[in-house]
């Protein structure tokens, strides 16, 4: 159970773990929204492009652990779905703005939101399925593999593979080893397999071309360090305050990124002569 205390235990609180997961978000959309467009032209800037983005990779770890944890303890899980689900609606147009989909906006699930969306309810079926009695655990399997299939064919954030980022560590709560491990397996699954993942006849096509292995591990790595991060949880929430910052803040950044490529866009398109 998450501790109350007011005395400080060593470790990370629940807020530190959440400013630490936006500023790598926030670091990882930037790098998208404004370094890869200006790295076009100069490539001295590819290095900062990718770190930025292996920055970024500490992020999806420690908000799938933080959604998790407030699944447990929110007073009210139908509000708390509810949240969720208004957030992925509310935010995909800004997504699609600051990270270059193309004009006009259009309906999708891409955003990574509705990935977290999806774990809660998957967390949410299962709850239910154990609460019928033993029998029906198993009966959770069906529509719970069926939202991670269609997180994967929507090509929501992450896709399947981010939903059991927590329903894996969810099933495994009560013990801390056991959640961090499932945590970090189905993490560097994902980096060092699915995302590399170049047919069955060329299964991962990082083997035999360094520059994709050390592509490989530089996110794995970044991935990985976000799981420890994870596991330096103190079981203290931190402060209370601020707690509608953490939703606001994701489409108000993607949108602040989509003015200022705009106005970078603008301003360049004036300086080499406009219209003339």
């Amino acid at each position: 159970m998450e501790r109350r205390s007011r005395k400080r235990i060593p470790g990370l609180t629940g807020t530190e773990l959440k400013v630490t997961a936006m500023i790598s978000m926030a670091v990882d959309h930037t790098a998208v929204a404004l370094v890869w467009p200006a790295a076009s032209g100069n490539p001295d800037l590819y290095w900062l492009y990718w770190l930025m983005r292996a920055v970024g990779r500490l992020a999806f770890p420690i908000y799938g652990f933080l959604l998790v944890q407030g699944f447990l303890h929110t007073s009210s899980r139908k509000r708390y779905l509810g949240r969720l689900c208004a957030f992925a609606l509310i935010s995909e147009v800004p997504y699609q703005l600051a990270l270059g989909q193309p004009l006009p906006p259009r309906f999708a699930t891409t955003n990574v939101f509705f990935t977290l969306f999806a774990g809660a309810a998957c967390c949410q079926i299962v709850k239910f399925c154990k609460s019928k009695g033993r029998r029906w655990a198993w009966a959770a399997v069906v529509p719970v593999g069926a939202i991670v299939l269609l997180c994967e064919i929507l090509g929501t954030d992450y896709g399947g593979f981010g939903v059991l980022c927590i329903l894996l560590p969810y099933l495994f709560w009560e013990s801390k080893p056991a959640r961090i491990i499932a945590l970090g397996s189905v993490m560097a699954f994902l980096y060092i397999v699915v995302n590399n993942f170049g047919g069955f006849s060329s299964p991962l096509w990082w083997v035999g071309n360094p520059a994709q292995f050390w592509y490989m591990a530089q996110q794995t790595v970044f991935a990985l360090a976000g799981v420890g991060l994870v596991a330096l949880y103190n079981g203290q929430p931190g402060s209370k305050k601020g707690k509608w910052v953490f939703y606001v803040f994701y489409p108000a950044h993607l949108l602040a990124l989509w003015l200022l490529r705009a106005a970078a866009d603008l301003t360049i398109f004036y300086l080499e002569g406009g219209f003339s």
